[in-house]
């Protein structure tokens, strides 16, 4: 019984010290539900995964394979956008009926045009890379690539 007591303890310590992350990670998945986007559960992801490449868990082999493994596929998704967004056919701009001012809203300011992608024959890769999450995607293995290649001292 008393070790079923100490156990409990434990778990609520670790409960306690990971809270904020609990309160977080609910709230991010739950603007995941309401907006029917994956873009704030990719980004939590993220958030956890350069957690744990700062933690001490890992050990220096395991972290330069990593390292090489991350920094390539930035390298290789970096290569994919660039071909995407000059070589690939572009969709018509269509307005989205927002307004949008330049110069910290002081003007000029304009209708906001998006590319539509429904009806161009490219890849749904080639899609996904076109919009926000495939920046997401860059931006995150870079943020990864530096986090995991800061050197721990042993």
């Amino acid at each position: 019984m008393l070790e079923l007591i100490n156990l409990l303890k434990a778990k609520m310590n670790i409960l306690k010290k990971h809270s904020g992350l609990i309160v977080l990670t609910i709230i991010i998945i739950s603007l995941d539900v309401m907006h029917r986007e994956l873009f704030f559960s990719i980004l939590l992801s993220y958030g956890l995964l350069i957690k744990f490449f700062l933690s001490d868990f890992l050990r220096n082999e395991p972290r330069k394979i990593l390292s090489i493994i991350i920094w390539s596929c930035f390298a290789i998704i970096l290569g994919l956008t660039i071909y995407v967004n000059y070589y690939l056919p572009h969709g018509p701009s269509c307005p989205t009926g927002e307004i949008v001012c330049k110069n910290d809203d002081r003007g000029p300011c304009g209708e906001e045009y998006r590319e539509d992608l429904q009806n161009v024959d490219i890849p749904e890769w080639a899609k996904f890379l076109r919009k926000s999450e495939g920046n997401l995607i860059l931006m995150g293995l870079c943020f990864a690539g530096i986090a995991i290649s800061i050197k721990k001292d042993a």
